[in-house]
């Protein structure tokens, strides 16, 4: 039981601590301690009263009363003391409800001893001086507890009580009859200071109210005043705030760290002009600019409008400087540093307009410029020329070398370029190895120049990572207005002349001329009908053949392919093959070629092969070719044995890992090659020892003086006997007399091909002579 009531006093002082204001009651409690110079006067006093008596009356009874109290003041000043001597702050409630109770006991029992000794003198006494020394004293006591106790009005009360009850039931109970109405008034006198008490209690609640709320309000403020410096501090832009008198109210950290100002200037009342001569002065700003920002503060002032002034100081900041109107005729100035932002604003302009690798201007900013001449020749009249630039051979460095290496050639090419032009005209990469430049000139000498320096500047080798390339260019070249009235037509005619320009043999330079665009125009729709040839199956093989000189014996037969035009009539190989491969139909007529070729000679007589020419772009798609040629063989049931694939020696040279590649992957199916036209291009020896290569072909120009003429003799047996030893066999093309074919087969060709043997024929043709010689 007695556990229980011990656990439900804990709990109820706990509730006490959460609920109660302790910070208040701890004040209330600090005041009744707060004075000792009162309570030490006021015990002093206390005990000379009973002594007093004592002295004018000789009572025992108060010299007994003069020890109780001296005991009283004794004790409550060893509770002053220990009070005194400790730090509160962090008091319980029970620790401070047990100092508020050691007073009120001390207090209580000294009123009592001296409401006691008032009593005593009235009561049991004459003596006139002991009665004016009991009242006087216990009144100035029971006042002094009203002033310095006010904070516990429950305590004066009682303090009250305990002095002037005694008091005034003494002065009822005397002889004198005056002292009544004495007495009577004492029970007023004990109303009215209960009355004040409480009214210096409220005063005091409210005081400390208004204490904790200023205190709270100058936290609060306090606060609010260290965020907004903060958020000041942390901006990433300076602002300073100026008074109507131009004077600085406020400012932040970026704004002083931006101008570079020291902490004397960033006061508040320092005058902006003081601000502005020191940038002056350290040259962080100019005079001109100072002016221009003295403009923008008069604007806002006399407009209050906002308005904004950039700065770029000596250290290469871009600033952007806003000055806007503020309250009562202030200016707010907020200080963007722009640099970065300037910079990537910069970059992308550049971006934009310019070519990465090259730095030279883009497409988009050719455009612009095309644009702008146009429109200067309809103003001025003044002629333009456009060149139209592309470099010859890249393809095969970028595609043998990589495109490490050919971003390297090319911007060694634009500062080369741009080291033939003049600083007036405008040089563009208008995308791969294609360059254009508007030359500001209709002279036709100055335009053929400028260009042949542009060619003889690229004729140099290149020396680009550790590797020597070689690189030419040709250019092609239209005037305007004569080749163009539009940027598109010009470039149309530029790009046709560069056609020119690279038919006659690269690294040269063209002019367009009326003819060409008629040419163009024949090719375009030589290929738009081409393109309907394919898709409508209009395209056939011819074959011809190709004999063993020793049994005269027809061993193969070369397909080669044959467009019947419904116009045009039988269009030459010569004519649509380089617009096919131009134009990337080649891809798909050689995979047709193969396979109808695959299919064609799985019908003749058993042993007889077929030759099918490959062009080198088949082979940038090493897959598609490779496929094509399994499902032909595998779909006509041809033996690979009897499937030869012409290739050209252009092949070998544009990628020669990736060619011997294909070439070994093919040979392991048991198809074989043949090099087609040998003699006429680079003609090194070495491909055909690195290459599976089983026949050579020597080109039909070596044929037609081979009897006359010593100089083609001497290649052929030469290559005659390389290929001996090299377990080749030799064809010779373009055989059309015996001469011819006597001096080849006396020299060691083993085969040889020409209209001696046969000319060209359809299938439907070949099937007829063949039936025809069984028959004979």
């Amino acid at each position: 039981m007695a556990d229980a009531f011990r656990r439900l006093m804990a709990t109820g002082r706990r509730e006490r601590d959460d609920d109660f204001d302790l910070t208040g009651y701890t004040l209330l409690v600090n005041s009744l301690f707060s004075s000792p110079a009162s309570i030490i006067p006021g015990g002093i006093a206390g005990i000379l009263t009973p002594f007093l008596c004592w002295v004018s009356t000789r009572h025992e009874v108060f010299i007994q009363l003069t020890l109780l109290v001296a005991l009283v003041v004794a004790l409550r000043l060893v509770t002053l003391i220990a009070y005194r001597r400790r730090n509160h702050a962090k008091d319980s409630y029970a620790e401070t409800r047990r100092w508020d109770r050691d007073y009120f006991l001390g207090a209580t029992a000294f009123s009592a001893v001296l409401g006691y000794s008032c009593y005593v003198a009235l009561v049991h006494t004459d003596d006139a001086a002991a009665h004016i020394t009991s009242v006087s004293s216990t009144i100035a006591l029971a006042s002094g507890y009203v002033a310095r106790n006010a904070g516990r009005p429950k305590f004066v009360a009682v303090q009250l009580l305990t002095f002037c009850i005694p008091m005034a039931i003494g002065l009822i109970g005397a002889n004198n009859p005056y002292y009544k109405y004495i007495g009577y008034f004492a029970f007023l006198y004990v109303a009215a200071n209960i009355a004040i008490t409480n009214s210096l209690h409220r005063n005091l609640l409210a005081l400390s109210e208004a204490t904790k709320q200023s205190k709270a309000l100058a936290t609060a403020l306090h606060s609010q005043n260290l965020t907004l410096d903060a958020a000041l501090n942390t901006m990433i832009d300076g602002l300073a705030m100026f008074d109507r008198s131009l004077k600085l109210a406020v400012s932040n950290a970026p704004h002083s760290a931006l101008y570079g100002l020291p902490e004397t200037l960033a006061l508040p009342g320092t005058p902006l002009t003081a601000i502005a001569r020191f940038l002056v002065e350290r040259q962080v700003i100019s005079s001109e600019q100072l002016r221009d920002i003295r403009s923008a503060l008069v604007s806002v002032q006399s407009t209050q409008q906002a308005a904004s002034q950039e700065v770029v100081t000596r250290g290469g900041l871009v600033l952007v400087v806003t000055f806007a109107p503020a309250a009562e005729g202030g200016i707010l100035m907020l200080t963007e540093d722009a640099t970065e932002r300037k910079r990537t604003e910069a970059r992308i302009e550049q971006m934009a307009r310019f070519d990465e690798l090259t730095g030279l201007a883009n497409r988009f900013e050719y455009n612009r410029h095309i644009d702008e001449a146009f429109a200067r020749l309809e103003r001025t009249g003044e002629a333009f020329a456009l060149l139209y630039v592309d470099l010859d051979g890249f393809k095969q460095v970028n595609d043998s070398l990589g495109h490490d290496i050919g971003d390297l050639v090319l911007m060694e090419t634009a500062s080369r370029l741009r080291g033939a032009t003049r600083s007036n005209d405008m040089l563009a990469r208008f995308g791969g190895d294609e360059f254009l430049l508007i030359l500001p000139s209709g002279d036709h000498s100055i335009v053929s120049a400028i260009a042949q320096r542009m060619i003889d500047s690229m004729t140099r080798s290149f020396d680009v990572d550790g590797k020597t390339v070689y690189v030419t260019a040709s250019i092609g070249i239209a005037m305007a207005p004569y080749d163009g009235a539009s940027p598109a037509d010009l470039l149309r005619h530029a790009d046709t002349a560069l056609y020119k320009a690279k038919s006659a043999g690269r690294n040269t330079l063209m002019f367009f001329n009326p003819a060409m665009a008629e040419e163009m125009l024949e090719r375009h729709e030589i290929e738009v009908e081409l393109r309907k040839a394919c898709s409508d199956g209009l395209l056939e093989l011819f074959y011809q053949p190709i004999v063993d000189l020793k049994t005269q014996a027809i061993v193969s037969r070369e397909a080669l392919m044959r467009w019947r035009h419904p116009t045009r009539g039988m269009v030459p190989a010569s004519v649509f093959i380089p617009i096919a491969e131009q134009s990337g139909l080649i891809a798909t007529m050689g995979d047709w070629a193969i396979r109808q070729a695959c299919k064609d000679a799985a019908g003749w007589e058993p042993g007889i092969g077929v030759s099918v020419n490959v062009s080198p772009l088949q082979f940038r798609e090493p897959r598609r070719l490779i496929d094509t040629v399994k499902e032909a063989l595998i779909a006509s049931g041809l033996s690979s044995r009897r499937l030869t694939l012409e290739i050209t020696e252009s092949l070998l040279i544009e990628d020669n890992k990736l060619t011997l590649a294909v070439l070994e992957e093919l040979k392991a199916l048991g198809v074989s090659f043949a090099l087609d036209d040998f003699g006429t291009g680079y003609s090194a020896l070495g491909y055909l020892s690195a290459y599976p290569i089983a026949q050579v072909k020597i080109d039909q120009s070596f044929a037609r003086d081979v009897h006359t003429s010593e100089a083609p003799k001497a290649i052929i047996e030469a290559v005659c006997q390389l290929a001996r030893r090299l377990q080749m066999n030799v064809v010779v093309e373009g055989i059309e007399t015996e001469q011819q074919r006597i001096a080849v087969q006396l020299l060691g060709a083993h085969r040889a091909q020409g209209y001696l043997f046969g000319k060209p024929e359809s299938l439907a043709a070949l099937k007829r002579d063949t039936k025809g010689r069984h028959v004979a």
